[in-house]
Parts: C-alpha cells; sequence; structure tokens
C-alpha cells in the first residue's frame, strides 16, 4: 500500500472555514492555482472529479445553446469543449459516450432527461474510479440528491422513474418501498430530519442541507489530518461558500426564489423531455 502524502504547512496555513461565515477568505480558483503548485500530481488529480460536475453543466450549455452562465473551475475550456464535439478523445470516457449519444439523439437511458444521463454516467465513472475518500463523498453525495428527489416525488406525487440518477439498493428502495423513510432511515439518520422540514422554508433548507454536508464532511476526515482527503473536503467547503455568497447577492437571491418557484415542474433533477 502507498502512504498518504501529508502536507503540513499547507493544510496548517489554511483558515478555519465556517458555514455560516459572511465570506469565503478566497475563491475555489485561487485554492485550486495554490493547490496545484504544491500537490503531488497524482494528487491533485484526486480532485478531477470535483470538478467535472462544471463541466457537465458546461458541456450541456454548449450542446443545448442554453443561455446559462459558464460555470468556473471545470478542467476543461469553453474552447476545448467546443472543439471535443467533433474529437472528444481527450475527454473522459463517459463524456465521449454521452457526446456520441446526444449527436445522434440516441438516449442512453430511455425516457430520461440529457441531463439526468450525463449525470448517471459521470457518478458511474466516478465511483468505479475513486477510492477512500472521495469515493465516500461522491457516493453519499449520489444518494442525498436521490433521497431528496425521492421525497420531492412523493410530495408531489410523481413516478420516481427518470428521476433518479443510477441503480443501487438506495434507487431500488425509494422506487419501491412504501416506508415514510423508504426503509432507509437507519442508515441515513438525517432522512427523519429531513422529513420534519417545513417546506415552505426553502432557504432554511438548503442551509440545513449544506449543514449536512459540512457534518459528513468531518466524519471522513476525522482521522486524517494533513492529508490530500482534508484539502479535497476543503475544497468541497469552499464551494459551498462561494454558492451562498451568490446566493446572498441580490440576484442570486431572485433567481433563487425563481429556482423555487419552479420546483414543482423541475425537482432536484430535471424531469424527462423528449
Amino acid at each position: 500500500m502507498i502512504a498518504k502524502r501529508s502536507y503540513y504547512y499547507l493544510i496548517a496555513g489554511l483558515p478555519d472555514l465556517v458555514l455560516d461565515q459572511p465570506k469565503p477568505p478566497f475563491s475555489a480558483s485561487t485554492l485550486l492555482e495554490d493547490l496545484q503548485a504544491q500537490l503531488h500530481t497524482s494528487d491533485f488529480r484526486q480532485l478531477d472529479y470535483l470538478r467535472l460536475p462544471a463541466d457537465n453543466h458546461n458541456l450541456l450549455r454548449i450542446l443545448q445553446q442554453a443561455d446559462t452562465p459558464w460555470l468556473p473551475n471545470g478542467l476543461f475550456s469553453e474552447d476545448t469543449l467546443r472543439e471535443s464535439l467533433r474529437e472528444p478523445a481527450n475527454l473522459p470516457a463517459y463524456m465521449q459516450v454521452f457526446i456520441r449519444a446526444y449527436q445522434s439523439q440516441t438516449p442512453l437511458i430511455p425516457q430520461m432527461s440529457w441531463q439526468n444521463q450525463l449525470t448517471w454516467y459521470y457518478f458511474d465513472e466516478a465511483l468505479a474510479k475513486s477510492t477512500g475518500f472521495l469515493r465516500d463523498w461522491l457516493h453519499f453525495e449520489r444518494s442525498l440528491r436521490n433521497l431528496l428527489t425521492g421525497i420531492s416525488c412523493r410530495r408531489f406525487q410523481l413516478p420516481s422513474s427518470g428521476q433518479l440518477i443510477g441503480d443501487d439498493y438506495i434507487t431500488a428502495a425509494i422506487h419501491s418501498s412504501p416506508a415514510r423513510d423508504f426503509g432507509l432511515g437507519m442508515e441515513f439518520p438525517v432522512l427523519e430530519r429531513i422529513l420534519q422540514w417545513d417546506d415552505q422554508a426553502w432557504l432554511n433548507r438548503e442551509m440545513a442541507l449544506d449543514a449536512i454536508r459540512w457534518q459528513y464532511l468531518d466524519e471522513l476526515i476525522t482521522f486524517d489530518y494533513f492529508t490530500i482527503a482534508v484539502l479535497m473536503a476543503y475544497y468541497i467547503r469552499l464551494g459551498l461558500l462561494q454558492r451562498w455568497e451568490v446566493l446572498e447577492q441580490e440576484q442570486g437571491i431572485a433567481a433563487f426564489r425563481q429556482m423555487i418557484s419552479n420546483f414543482d415542474q423541475r425537482l432536484q433533477f430535471s424531469p424527462a423531455h423528449e
């Protein structure tokens, strides 16, 4: 087994992060620049699957010619993604498969939105190629999203088919279990808390969800002190803080309220479309 590298001075020099702090100490882009300069290459590459969701968004933006903002901190520039539509060999395997399917209008998973298909294939590849902290985090994040989607489907009396990402015991339980907690309450104690939330307190709900993520990250790095796992957790937390910084701005709040007003139609994962 290869010993984990330690980054004592780098981690000791990072300012503490608190979920409800008014502003992050610096941007995720700045952190990435520092990490690229100071981490062993193989350790820095472990951040790839934390950055690829931005590329997924940007790829769909290009393919669907959508009027959505370009997300920073992905692995690929806009020019690279556009050029890769003709020859995607330099992209991750799941993106190559998705691009070919989209261009031929041959769904990878019938009756599922293109966004959900891309997300499904992203998680499949990321979980297959990751280990340790990264794999645990990705599995938790996918499970949390699926649980929230399952709850929303029940609330609005909509089928969960086409909405859940992945094929595991969690999605099977959400699809089939009549139990209030899908029979998953023992494994996910936070489910009971989520089920009791006031559906109208959307901003409070979003903050509570990020608090759950924050707590889980604490658990994952309990016995890690100066390793790449601590830095990956820091990067994730910095992203959460930046998200709230945007939401607290006037335009961010307006966009968030619009998103919530459309929640009945869109849910956590977008519904299938032709």
